[in-house]
């Protein structure tokens, strides 16, 4: 998308969301605020609901024991989350609607699923305690914001996420701000899985990132090997493809956006799938993942299922920053249409310790151990 192009769009978004920002809180406002909740913060639109959609089973779970609220920034991301989830969900126009919901309902407390700026907005009240969730266990450069330190605790999955702070936070005592929870997501699998009757063919799940922002964020795989790798899968005939596009795949750069097309158009039904749907049941459904350094990755790693990471460029962190992709196979863009090779290569399994590097990057994964100690954080940080 050209420059001139991005500006007017997103001029038409501010207007849109300006223009319907009363009409979206009164229909907000319908949804009953409990006493005392505990909101989610979302200053995101449409195209950043998937940060938010990972959580929202888990949320809907805590919502049992911690009431919570969803407040929205914008109006569309306000209406997307409404259709997203029964939980109360409040628009936020501007600074006086925060302080009415900050001093006035009296939150007690307010978790983050993201970085964005606007975050700031809620940041700036001291009142209640500030809780960033993130959107996703990996070793990608966002794992290690600074911006973790304006948050009161940053929750992370295991032992891995918080060496992980603890190594490049200049200041930040990570044992006291990092609780440990788990990744509570595995306790929810949604429907959508298809019905496709075992025939004797692995299910390849290729669930790569989107092209990123910035150097820094260039993970993502579909330019550099989406199509040769598919292609090679579908031609070999010996796979089942769920390619899962991420949902900002092509946002930011036009080649990209072309490849994702042409890895669309080569995965076609009834043998193979372009998965657009909810997110969690693929982990349970396929027998093998390719992927790129991202959250994808590391939730596979818990299936303890044989997993290939990517390797498209210079923003992937050398192995030995990072003890998943020191064990993981690799596959480089130039070895893509080796692919089916590589996968029988598994044989349908990973090295022998790799349950210790789960336990290092999630610890307890029996079912609902996760949870309990989600809820347990979250529970102490109120009280903190």
């Amino acid at each position: 998308m050209s420059t001139i192009g991005h500006v007017a769009r997103t001029l038409r978004v501010q207007a849109s969301n300006w223009w319907r920002a009363d009409a979206t809180a009164r229909s907000a406002a319908r949804r009953t605020l409990p006493e005392h909740p505990v909101a989610v913060f979302f200053a995101g639109g449409p195209v950043e609901l998937y940060q938010l959609a990972d959580w929202l089973p888990v949320l809907e779970d805590l919502d049992e024991v911690v009431p919570l609220v969803l407040v929205c920034t914008r109006a569309d991301g306000a209406r997307a989350v409404m259709e997203a989830t029964p939980l109360p969900v409040r628009l936020a126009k501007g600074a006086p609607d925060l302080e009415r919901l900050v001093r006035g309902d009296g939150l007690r407390g307010v978790l983050y699923v993201n970085h964005l700026e606007r975050n700031f907005r809620m940041l700036r009240f001291p009142e209640p305690v500030h809780v960033y969730l993130g959107h996703g266990e990996s070793d990608k450069d966002s794992s290690i914001s600074n911006q973790n330190k304006a948050y009161d605790f940053s929750l992370v999955a295991g032992e891995a996420g918080r060496e992980r702070l603890q190594r490049v936070l200049r200041g930040y005592d990570a044992q006291v701000r990092a609780p440990m929870v788990g990744r509570p997501q595995l306790d929810h699998v949604p429907p959508g899985a298809p019905d496709w009757a075992p025939d004797g063919r692995p299910r390849v799940l290729y669930a790569p990132t989107w092209e990123g922002d910035r150097p820094a964020m260039a993970y993502g795989s579909v330019r550099t090997h989406g199509p040769a790798l598919v292609r090679a899968l579908v031609e070999d005939g010996g796979f089942r493809v769920i390619y899962r596009p991420h949902p900002r795949a092509g946002t930011t750069s036009a080649a990209y956006r072309r490849a994702d097309h042409e890895v669309r158009a080569l995965v076609t039904a009834p043998d193979h799938l372009v998965d657009t749907g909810r997110y969690g049941w693929q982990a349970r459904f396929a027998d093998v993942c390719v992927t790129d350094v991202s959250s994808v990755a590391y939730d596979w790693a818990a299936t303890g299922k044989p997993l290939v990471v990517t390797d498209p460029g210079p923003a992937v962190p050398p192995a030995g920053d990072s003890p998943l992709l020191a064990a993981v196979p690799r596959l480089a863009a130039g070895d893509a249409a080796s692919a089916p090779t590589l996968l029988r290569s598994l044989q349908g399994r990973m090295p022998e310790d790799w349950a210790a590097l789960v336990e290092h990057y999630f610890g307890d994964t029996s079912p609902g151990a996760a949870t309990a100690r989600f809820r347990a954080a979250v529970l102490a940080a109120l009280d903190s």
